[in-house]
């Protein structure tokens, strides 16, 4: 993406561009409900959006998904058993045009990728056995922490969406020690860190393989979504 402005809000970093040629908007959020929506109510009510992709990483809930495979969203579903706002509906569907030519992939055919639906977590799912459980519960390839709240804004505001994940966690791979150190919202507890590692050394070494399966998954995020944007 060529970047021409950055603009930096109260709640969300603005990276304004071209991306292939295309004017784009790419929106850092950060991680959860509440900087999702209020990032995304920010971006539309200062821009003219046509049309919006949630993007970013996901961990898989079926175990044919490996590291850096993409899914594009046909579906996003919330989690139950939390307290419903009025109107909220259990899932919201991809605008079908943006399904349509998101389904065909890549015309290189570089980036391993696949349909399915995605369910939202409020907190970091760090256990394998809770993720096999929202897989099966709700029939859905992917976890995510974001995509429905964006859908959700979308929807109300009659804006086209579909939300597209790589994966950076498998539903083997869990994210232990991870959890001991992220708030829900997924934010680093900084105080927590050093003193956790000085009670677990084991764990050290652990740490930076989420960081590490991240480089694949960006790169083929990246790849999909700028070919994607092209013909859109």
């Amino acid at each position: 993406m060529a970047v021409e402005e950055v603009v930096a809000s109260p709640v969300c970093r603005i990276y304004r561009g071209k991306l292939r040629g295309k004017p784009c908007l790419l929106v850092q959020t950060g991680m959860g409900r509440e900087r999702a929506e209020k990032a995304t109510q920010f971006v539309l009510d200062r821009f003219p959006v046509t049309a919006l992709i949630s993007l970013g990483f996901a961990g898989a809930l079926t175990p044919d998904l490996k590291i850096g495979d993409v899914v594009v969203c046909s579906t996003v579903h919330r989690t139950s058993g939390l307290e419903k706002d009025e109107g909220e509906v259990e899932a919201y569907s991809a605008d079908a045009s943006l399904l349509a030519h998101a389904s065909s992939g890549p015309k290189d055919g570089s980036t391993r990728f696949s349909l399915g639906t995605s369910v939202m977590v409020p907190r970091v799912v760090s256990s394998p056995q809770r993720k096999q459980e929202l897989g099966h519960e709700f029939h859905a390839q992917i976890v995510d922490m974001e995509s429905y709240w964006i859908a959700r804004m979308a929807s109300n505001q009659r804006v086209p969406l579909i939300a597209i994940r790589s994966i950076s966690d498998t539903l083997q791979h869990g994210l232990q020690p991870l959890d001991h150190i992220l708030a829900p919202d997924g934010r680093l507890l900084g105080k927590r860190v050093v003193p956790y590692f000085l009670l677990h050394p084991q764990y050290l070494v652990r740490v930076f393989t989420p960081l590490r399966n991240m480089r694949p998954a960006e790169r083929n995020l990246t790849a999909f979504i700028s070919d994607l944007v092209t013909r859109v």
